[in-house]
């Protein structure tokens, strides 16, 4: 500190002697450290709140007869598989688009990777420890929905990177999300409460990553030399597990 005080007296020492009368030293304001976003995290709690109410058996039957009613008894498709990836999509074309995001592309992707990591550690988790059967009597891994938490949780991260330069792009991942969880219903592969426990579980999850922004260091453009960066993610599913690859080529513009 006492160093900082005396570059900034050598500085002005040639004012001092033009102007004896008027000194002024204006000292920066310190950055205001990013504070642990509770608020982000009441949506979330409620959801996860919610989905365990709905797992009430009366419930949760009578929830599924009427969402399976809508979109018939023979209803089966598989989009909800890819529509759960989307949100990624949003997150790294946002700045092509001419959005802002909040990280660089390698912070965003290694935000997507920890993440991914810790919700699929989590469901599996939850999954195995709950033992629940799922609507279509295939298997007992039904709560909480896989593919429910993991889009909610990659829309979690789209909309906290571009939030604020253009809230509609920001927001566009939940659409994808929610239309992964109702289809996770209509399939009947998950009841009701298996979706939004998931998605609360998904969101908390991105939250708490994006305030966290591991390896933000690592990340940094002053600290790479590289070309380009190659980046692994973890894509878990209840039926198959892979590593998804991206590679990211060096712009010191973004």
């Amino acid at each position: 500190m006492k160093k900082h005080i005396l570059l900034i007296l050598i500085y002005l020492f040639p004012l001092f002697i033009k102007a004896q009368d008027s000194i002024v030293v204006i000292v920066p304001e310190k950055k205001n450290e990013a504070k642990f976003p509770y608020k982000q995290l009441i949506v979330p709690t409620g959801l996860i709140a919610a989905g365990i109410v709905l797992k009430i058996p009366s419930v949760q039957e009578n929830v599924q007869r009427n969402t399976r009613g809508v979109f018939g008894e023979k209803f089966k498709i598989q989009i909800d598989n890819y529509t759960q990836y989307f949100p990624a999509v949003l997150t790294f074309t946002g700045n092509y688009l001419g959005f802002q995001s909040q990280h660089n592309y390698r912070q965003m992707a290694t935000n997507i990777a920890v993440s991914s990591l810790i919700t699929g550690s989590l469901i599996l988790v939850s999954k195995k420890g709950f033992g629940n059967l799922r609507p279509d009597q295939s298997s007992r891994t039904s709560y909480p929905s896989g593919h429910s938490a993991l889009a909610f949780n990659l829309a979690t991260i789209q909309f906290l990177e571009y939030k604020d330069s253009n809230i509609w792009y920001a927001s566009s991942g939940y659409l994808f999300a929610a239309t992964t969880a109702v289809l996770r219903v209509a399939n009947n592969r998950h009841w009701s409460g298996d979706v939004i426990t998931g998605a609360g579980l998904g969101i908390a999850v991105g939250v708490l990553v994006n305030y966290w922004s591991p390896f933000s260091k690592l990340n940094s453009d002053k600290v790479s030399g590289k070309k380009f960066s190659v980046t692994g993610y973890p894509m878990i599913d209840q039926n198959a597990y892979g590593v998804g690859v991206l590679i990211n080529i060096n712009n010191p513009k973004l």
